[in-house]
């Protein structure tokens, strides 16, 4: 019979190269059990692989009896260092949200300016225009009223019909004003006649 070689899995034995009679290896392995397992031939040595740096240890969490002092404090110092990180964070999304919020705010009220500005210019424009369609209105009214008029002829009716004449030197009294800007009379002012 051929070389029989047998590994082990778990509890039971396992027959490696079992052949069929084509050369064709059996995809089903043997199986040995109980006593009838072979004795272990002794395994070449392995190559050593490098040590790698231990990983750190999981400790499981102690119920807060079982914690020392010192443990106590280390633990407190990490929960209020998450807390600080924590509030620390919030406050900084906080102080952004009200930035943009303010912004937003700033923008939205120099776009409300701009267009306040815009439609008070289209006025200013538009009563311009209607100040100057008026004065044009009123300028020709007073050209009008001026051919209307003749002074020389008012003159001839103020001088023979109403008897009015021009004053003569002397006749026109001064006098000083106080620096008010108007004056009022209260009695006749002296000199005159």
């Amino acid at each position: 019979m051929a070389d029989r070689r047998y590994y082990t899995e778990g509890s039971s034995a396992r027959q490696l190269n079992n052949s069929t009679r084509s050369g064709r290896r059996d995809s089903r392995a043997g199986y040995v059990g109980g006593a009838a397992v072979p004795a272990r031939r002794p395994q070449p040595e392995r190559r050593q692989r490098p040590v790698r740096d231990p990983q750190p240890v999981k400790r499981e969490k102690k119920s807060g009896s079982h914690l020392t002092d010192a443990e106590r404090r280390a633990l407190a110092a990490r929960k209020a260092e998450r807390r600080a990180v924590t509030n620390a964070q919030i406050r900084y999304t906080t102080g952004m949200v009200v930035a943009i919020v303010i912004a937003v705010a700033l923008c939205c009220y120099l776009l409300k300016l701009t267009s306040d500005v815009k439609v008070e210019k289209e006025s200013v424009a538009s009563l311009k225009s209607q100040v100057t369609a008026q004065v044009d209105e009123n300028t020709s009214y007073s050209a009008g009223l001026d051919s209307m008029t003749d002074l020389d002829e008012i003159y001839k009716i103020a001088t023979t019909k109403l008897g009015m004449v021009y004053s003569q030197p002397g006749q026109t009294l001064y006098y000083s004003q106080n620096s008010d800007d108007y004056v009022v009379q209260y009695k006749d002012v002296p000199g005159a006649k």
